[in-house]
């Protein structure tokens, strides 16, 4: 809290208080029994906090009675606890107000001090120039005829200014009412913020599940036409086992007949050799001779009836 303290040149006579608007001076004697209202409201602030301290401190160095007080229970705790909360809010709130309006006080103080001492220059440069004989031309003489209806013009549209202290509680209003503004409006950014977030969390789900769907829809046409390519392999497989196994059967067949054809012909070169040596062994080669022909024809007429 800024505590006012009276200026050093209090004391000093200021030659310009003559000319000094009395608003002024009201204004100046309202702000003072403010600023003394508010050094003594911080005085016994300060000596009931001592009193409070000297009293917790001989509450403390008094011995304990040996009878037990009965505890509180912890709702009473709880409520008195909310109950000094609200009454530190609110003291801090008013603490503030009065702050604040202590400071603006001092800064509109400050400003009409500033403007009295504009004014009372001005003032005084007029009444020099008033002193002063000086000569005036016919345009002068016309244009000062014309300054005071432009002075009422110009003085028409001013409206009445408000009451100072009002002015300053409209003020404090409305540093607070900004302030709870600020702060609701970052509450809901931080609600909005997890809308936003949980909306997006779900587009990105959706849009997952939806590429899911697509990839498991490709992943059973994929199996379809692996299914199908096993079918066809399998099919060509025994094809081609078939085509296999009746080439080697005929192999087969046509290597049996060959061997029984060699068989047979053995069986024909052995006969026709006995029988050569059974004619060998013989006396007459003629007999021998017509014998050998028509057992090599009838040997021949064989082989040829069973290659056919």
């Amino acid at each position: 809290m800024n505590i006012a303290v009276p200026s050093r040149f209090a004391c000093l006579k200021i030659e310009d208080d003559d000319f000094r608007p009395a608003s002024h001076s009201s204004k100046q004697k309202s702000a003072n029994k403010s600023n003394k209202k508010a050094n003594d409201a911080a005085k016994n602030s300060a000596v009931n906090g001592s009193k409070k301290k000297q009293s917790n401190n001989a509450d403390v160095g008094k011995p304990k009675s040996s009878s037990k007080k009965p505890k509180k229970p912890k709702e009473e705790h709880e409520k008195n606890w909310e109950e000094w909360q609200k009454k530190d809010d609110k003291f801090v709130n008013d603490v503030f107000e009065e702050e604040m309006q202590n400071a603006m006080l001092q800064s509109k103080l400050e400003f009409e001090q500033q403007k009295s001492i504009v004014v009372v220059q001005i003032d005084r440069e007029q009444n020099k120039k008033k002193k002063r004989k000086t000569t005036m031309s016919l345009d002068q003489f016309l244009d000062k005829n014309k300054e005071p209806n432009n002075k009422e013009e110009a003085a028409a549209p001013k409206q009445p200014e408000k009451d100072f202290f009002v002015e300053m509680l409209e003020q404090n209003q409305k540093v607070i009412t900004k302030e709870r503004v600020e702060q609701d409006r970052k509450q809901r950014e931080k609600v909005f913020n997890e809308v936003v977030s949980l909306a997006h969390c779900q587009e990105q789900l959706e849009a997952e599940r939806a590429k899911n769907q697509v990839l498991e829809k490709e992943l059973k046409e994929a199996r379809n036409e692996i299914a199908l390519v096993k079918l066809r392999n399998t099919s060509l497989c025994s094809m081609l086992g078939q085509g296999e196994m009746k080439d080697k059967a005929q192999v087969l067949a046509e290597l049996r007949k060959l061997t029984m054809v060699k068989e047979e012909l053995t069986e024909e070169v052995a006969h026709l050799h006995a029988l050569l040596e059974q004619e060998r062994s013989n006396k007459n080669p003629q007999s021998y001779s017509g014998q050998t022909e028509n057992n090599t024809k009838h040997g021949k007429e064989k082989i040829k009836k069973k290659k056919h």
